[in-house]
């Protein structure tokens, strides 16, 4: 309904004033994906909120097992920024995968480090996926959660972006 907003915001920004909070613009870029998804002409995109640092376009960023160098800042209304401060949500370009909502990003000296971080990643990624564990029927999760060896489902979630699968998560 939009009650309290005014007041939230003003307790916020008190709040704020008081603690003294304020973030560094002249560090290397620093933020959290909130959504990230593949599009037709775009290819993959991240929606990051920047947290600390300044982002550029043509730094090289690193965002879980996704690299890639900033191609194009793109603000809430579609219009092209150069740089993109803390607390600023951008649209990102350039990445060379689809990042997970909720993953860290961070700016990287150059591409060659940005790939050589993300591939460490992969790889410890891999690792903790070799084990697999196979398929079971809800019959034979009944009688496993009946007897007290299992206590969670996996299920797989699709969904159209990765903020709403998030979300229903």
């Amino acid at each position: 309904t939009g009650a309290g907003i005014d007041q939230l915001l003003e307790a916020i920004l008190l709040e704020a004033e008081v603690l003294e909070l304020k973030a560094d613009s002249t560090r290397t870029a620093r933020g959290v994906v909130l959504e990230g998804k593949l599009t037709k002409g775009g290819g993959p995109v991240a929606h990051v909120m920047v947290q600390n640092g300044t982002l550029r376009v043509g730094d090289a960023v690193v965002s879980g097992t996704a690299w890639g160098k900033v191609r194009a800042l793109l603000d809430a209304r579609g219009h092209r920024l150069e740089e993109a401060g803390p607390s600023t949500p951008v649209e990102l370009l350039g990445l060379g995968g689809v990042p997970k909502a909720g993953d860290t990003f961070l700016t990287a000296p150059d591409e060659r480090q940005a790939r050589e971080i993300a591939t460490v990643r992969q790889e410890k990624f891999r690792e903790s996926k070799e084990t697999v564990r196979r398929a079971v029927t809800l019959e034979e999760f009944h009688q496993q959660m009946e007897a007290g060896k299992l206590k969670s489902l996996n299920l797989i979630l699709k969904a159209d972006v990765q903020g709403s699968a998030e979300a229903l998560r």
